[in-house]
């Protein structure tokens, strides 16, 4: 799904390719320390070795590379950093200068001019496409603090993408014919990912009321009624949530934990079909 370029030339011009899976050279590279993943929110980073293990955290990206000078990372953003566009199939845009073009206009018309400096990263799904873009993150500024520390960042992406990829690879019924929806809750952010036969078809941001249980069933009834009907359950899978975090049965299936601290690990480490 959708990368940010991790070389600072691209991210002065402000290019983005639009890329499929990770470059599995680097995963022949020696001399390397573990790679590790590591997600930015707003209170800072919290990483893991990317095979497994306990969860790290630091202040800031800057002390994280401090403290594993020589790493590989990929880079997980929250969803509070990003804001995404999916692009209607009935468009037809064909390459992604044409998504990045359509993703500008609606970023700017919704969130400003300001929005026309922000980074934007494409992806493709199919016929569906769509671009996110990334504001209140300096990821030039974080690719030399990385170089600086012998840090290479292999990839950055919005956590919502691999949260898919991961939850859809756990959880039979996302993957399911017809129109599934998964709920990615990070504290009070939540994104609405709609799939069809698979497909990434809708991308949606919202805010809870709060980070509570209450909260999230409050939106998910909102949400019901803003497209056709699902042909199952929605799934919600996330973190940050005040316990008790339980949701009633029959509004959703539950992936994991929505408190406890292994949730965000369970969601943002790679799929075994996604690892280089």
């Amino acid at each position: 799904m959708s990368r940010w370029p991790t070389s600072a030339a691209a991210l002065r011009a402000q290019v983005v390719a639009t890329r499929t899976g990770v470059t599995r050279a680097w995963a022949g590279v020696r001399g390397r320390l573990p790679r590790h993943v590591a997600y930015l929110h707003a209170q800072g980073v919290a990483s893991w070795l990317a095979g497994g293990g306990a969860a790290e955290h630091a202040d800031s990206f800057a002390a994280w590379c401090a403290a594993h000078a020589g790493a590989d990372v990929r880079l997980r953003i929250a969803g509070e950093f990003v804001h995404g566009v999916a692009v209607d199939a009935g468009l037809q845009l064909r390459d992604a200068r044409a998504v990045r073009q359509y993703a500008l206009q609606q970023l700017t018309h919704y969130h400003g001019p300001q929005a026309a400096a922000w980074p934007l990263a494409a992806w493709a799904d199919g016929a569906q496409c769509g671009a996110c873009g990334l504001h209140g993150v300096d990821l030039a500024a974080m690719c030399v603090e990385a170089a600086a520390h012998g840090v290479r960042v292999l990839a950055a992406t919005p956590a919502w993408s691999t949260a898919l990829a991961t939850v859809a690879a756990a959880v039979p019924e996302l993957r399911g014919a017809g129109r599934r929806a998964l709920l990615l809750v990070e504290g009070s952010a939540a994104t609405w990912l709609v799939v069809t036969d698979g497909r990434l078809v809708t991308l949606r941001q919202r805010f809870l009321d709060a980070p509570q249980a209450d909260a999230v069933a409050r939106l998910l009834a909102t949400l019901a009624t803003e497209g056709e009907p699902l042909a199952g359950l929605p799934v919600v899978a996330g973190w940050g949530l005040a316990a008790p975090a339980a949701l009633p049965a029959d509004i959703a299936m539950v992936f994991g934990a929505l408190d406890g601290p292994g949730a965000m690990a369970d969601c943002l480490r790679d799929s075994p079909e996604q690892r280089a």
